[in-house]
């Protein structure tokens, strides 16, 4: 965010909203037909006040974020939570409807949702996740399997998300990178396989069967203390064969997967502990989870980030890394 952005903003928001969080919003292009994240973010003291006197609230300390929504400690009539209002975007359109599904079995808990306001009120879990030590990374993949088998469900008719709509698109793009300014930015052989992979999973009639969380990576799940068990949070739903579940957590905990002597098994046995865990076949899931990558290198080559070179490089080397040696 520039200097210029944070200084028209309100001491209200700045109170309130932490820098990080406004970083975000100020830099990112909102999905279309979906309010600015400048324009958002003036509204989200209203917001809040409006949610804390509606749930009887109380706000207990400062806010965290996530990548997209403010998440605040408050006490209420049921004791400590966390109230999450999220800018409003697609991945977050589904959240109440799925822990509403999941019931708190394997995610946490939906206490209230208010999803006028994009907003919901969750139990308060530790903030302790499987992103590091103590907890291994093939522990925290074995975890993420157990997770993903526990909240596995047929898709509901109103799941908004459906992974043969992502593979349509990811063809498309392709397409339009491979015609465009930035034709070079991937090679060219990985961009054709992974758009005959691509075609090939969106035919398939069972690709849109099954209600997965989309963005289940080690920061996403967390410790409940009460019975002392991992629980998902965060859910990205969408309607798509279970193995869609199985990319994120290759890209998060990347610092082990390159200091790993071999960084092609040390990938793949990731994978096979999370497909083993979640029963999976794991061929399937590297299909999935290259398509995946792909779509994200090819974000990434849209958007043009500061960070473009290092991302490209570790997307294209979890690719290689999942194609046949």
């Amino acid at each position: 965010m520039t200097e210029a952005g944070a200084a028209a903003l309100p001491r209200a928001v700045t109170d309130l909203v932490p820098q990080g969080l406004l970083d975000h919003l100020f830099r990112h292009v909102p999905a279309p037909g979906h309010v600015t994240g400048p324009e958002w973010v003036t509204t989200v003291p209203r917001l809040v006040r409006e949610l804390c006197d509606a749930w009887a609230l109380v706000v207990t300390g400062p806010a965290s974020h996530g990548y997209a929504a403010l998440v605040l400690p408050v006490d209420g009539p049921e004791g400590p939570a966390v109230l999450k209002v999220a800018w409003p975007h697609p991945e977050a359109r589904d959240e109440h409807r799925t822990l509403g599904v999941w019931g708190g079995h394997g995610a946490v808990r939906l206490l209230a949702a208010d999803p006028a306001r994009w907003a919901v009120l969750l139990e308060r879990l530790d903030p302790r996740d499987l992103n590091g030590p103590p907890v291994g990374v093939l522990e925290s993949c074995e975890e993420i399997g157990r997770l993903a088998r526990l909240l596995d469900r047929p898709a509901p008719p109103w799941t908004s998300l459906r992974a043969s709509d992502h593979l349509a698109t990811l063809v498309a793009d392709v397409d339009a990178v491979r015609a465009g300014e930035h034709a070079g930015a991937l090679p060219r052989r990985l961009l054709e396989r992974g758009r005959a992979l691509a075609q090939d999973l969106a035919a398939e009639p069972g690709v849109d069967a099954r209600l997965v969380h989309g963005d289940l990576h080690q920061e996403n799940v967390l410790w409940r203390p009460d019975p002392g068990e991992w629980v998902a949070i965060d859910p990205q739903a969408i309607a798509a064969d279970l193995a869609w579940v199985v990319a994120p957590a290759l890209w998060n905990r990347w610092p082990e997967a390159v200091a790993a002597h071999d960084t092609r098994l040390h990938l793949n046995l990731r994978l096979e502990v999370l497909c083993e865990a979640a029963g999976l076949d794991p061929d399937r899931a590297r299909a999935f989870a290259e398509v995946r990558m792909l779509r994200n290198a090819i974000w990434d080559v849209q958007e043009q980030p500061a960070d473009l070179e290092t991302s490209l490089t570790r997307l294209v080397t979890i690719i290689k890394a999942l194609q046949p040696a």
